[in-house]
């Protein structure tokens, strides 16, 4: 039996998922350089098997923590290649609007999803122990 409500946050998180798999497949594409292909393979892990993941009750626990795990190696990792690759002033534009900040932003919503669907899972469990 799985929760309800919890359908609409998983598809979320394959949205973002995809988003972020066909975003890294444009800007990095595997073909210019094999490194690549390790944030291709992560985020398409993402896309196709974290989603369904959510929808079994012992899958929870890791998906969640696999979740977790990937949106702070994103953020890190986006966050260096943006420092690495900076060539425009310091400014609060360009911090806004030429780094990987909105990137960022976005793969950090992917934690309440997950924390929502989480949160459902374990009021089930509570309404099956009463």
């Amino acid at each position: 039996m799985k929760p309800e409500g919890i359908k609409f946050p998983v598809f979320g998180l394959f949205c973002m998922a995809l988003g972020g798999f066909l975003l890294h497949y444009r800007v990095h594409p595997p073909s210019r350089d094999s490194f690549n292909l390790i944030a291709v393979l992560f985020t398409l892990f993402n896309t196709l098997i974290l989603p369904v993941m959510f929808f079994y009750r012992k899958t929870v626990p890791w998906a969640y923590i696999i979740n977790a795990t990937s949106v702070v190696v994103g953020v890190i990792t986006m966050t260096w290649f943006s420092i690495a690759n900076w060539k425009d002033p310091v400014s609060l534009y360009y911090l806004m609007f030429h780094s990987t900040l909105a990137d960022s932003l976005i793969l950090i919503g992917k934690l309440p999803l997950a924390h929502v669907i989480l949160l459902s899972w374990q009021k089930l469990d509570e309404g099956k122990q009463s």
